[in-house]
């Protein structure tokens, strides 16, 4: 009797033990089919597949977040009086975040794992590090083309617009070219990329040299807030450019007209609508080389200081954005509105 009780027990052991799921190892470990040499990994759990896919996509993609927050000196790099070169700075971070999202579009949810009925789903992303890294080199070797271009054409530009234009670019496609090179940094096991070819020191050296060099008069034919002299002065010199009272000292104009209008108050709200168009004129030819504009729309509850925000929001616009307005012209980016 004794003997077929404990014979029971044994069998009713041995079918729990049967049903137990087994658990994948790459849930708390390495994967024998995903090895960390050949894919970088990412993992996620939640409580339904579609989010514990997301998490593990997200999961691989701090590996490249965190290592471009490390080693990221873009802001370091551009500082230069007052607010240096922040649109370009704008550009930079739309670039790596377009760059990063490139990468994770060759992610791949490999597995995905549920341990019993009601309990977390568990997903595995995986990304195959030589075929990432092939585009990423593929990618790094057209970027250093293209900067020699940008050099070249720099070099033999006549105009000065024009090859501060194309030294901005070679400069600017350097920092793509660094964040790729840093990518394959994190995809290759070897912890190498490809060497640059260039120095950013030396293109950042050669752009501020340039733009040293390009004189500007700003002039506003009208200027319906006021103070707009002094905006269009105070921006050109945050990006360097040096500015001269005189117009028949400097090569070229900077024409601005600042129109404004005060719409009917609102709830205790005064608001004033307006834009702002800037143009260069090459001052010996009087050529329009191109114009832009900026729309702004501010308000306030005291009637005196609506046009006082107006001129602080323009200032921070042109800050951040009328060095790329400028070397715009310069490549023709930047047509006239």
């Amino acid at each position: 009797m004794m003997r077929h009780i404990i014979i029971l027990i044994c069998l009713l052991l041995m079918g729990a033990c049967a049903k137990a799921p087994v658990v994948p190892d790459w849930i708390a470990g390495n994967s024998a089919e995903y090895s960390s040499h050949r894919y970088l990994l990412g993992r996620g759990e939640a409580s339904s597949v579609g989010l514990a896919r997301d998490r593990a996509r997200a999961d691989l993609a701090k590996n490249f977040s965190v290592k471009i927050q490390e080693q990221s000196t873009d802001k370091l790099l551009w500082q230069q009086g007052g607010e240096g070169l922040q649109g370009l700075q704008t550009t930079i971070s739309r670039n790596i975040q377009t760059q990063t999202n490139r990468l994770i579009e060759g992610v791949q949810i490999a597995e995905t794992w549920r341990a019993e009925e009601g309990g977390n789903y568990h997903a595995l992303a995986v990304l195959d590090r030589l075929q990432a890294g092939n585009r990423l080199r593929a990618r790094i070797n057209q970027l250093d083309a293209e900067t020699t271009e940008s050099i070249n054409r720099a070099r033999s530009e006549e105009a000065l617009p024009d090859q501060i234009s194309a030294a901005r670019n070679a400069l600017e496609v350097q920092l793509q070219r660094r964040n790729q090179q840093t990518f394959l940094t994190i995809i290759d096991t070897t912890g190498t990329g490809i060497r640059p070819k260039y120095q950013l020191a030396d293109l950042k050296n050669d752009f501020d040299k340039l733009l040293s060099r390009w004189e500007i008069t700003p002039r506003i034919t009208q200027d319906d807030l006021g103070g707009g002299d002094d905006l269009l002065a105070g921006a050109l010199g945050n990006i360097g450019v040096l500015h001269r009272a005189d117009a028949t000292a400097a090569d070229y104009l900077l024409l601005g007209e600042l129109s404004g209008k005060e719409l009917n108050t609102a709830d205790g709200w005064y608001w004033l609508r307006g834009v702002l168009t800037v143009s260069l004129q090459d001052r010996n030819s009087e050529r329009i080389i191109g114009t832009y504009q900026w729309f702004f729309k501010v308000s306030s509850r005291q009637a005196d200081l609506v046009k006082i925000r107006a001129r602080s929001y323009l200032a921070a616009v042109l800050d951040r954005e009328l060095l790329e307005v400028l070397t715009g012209f310069g490549s023709g980016q930047k047509e006239s509105d």
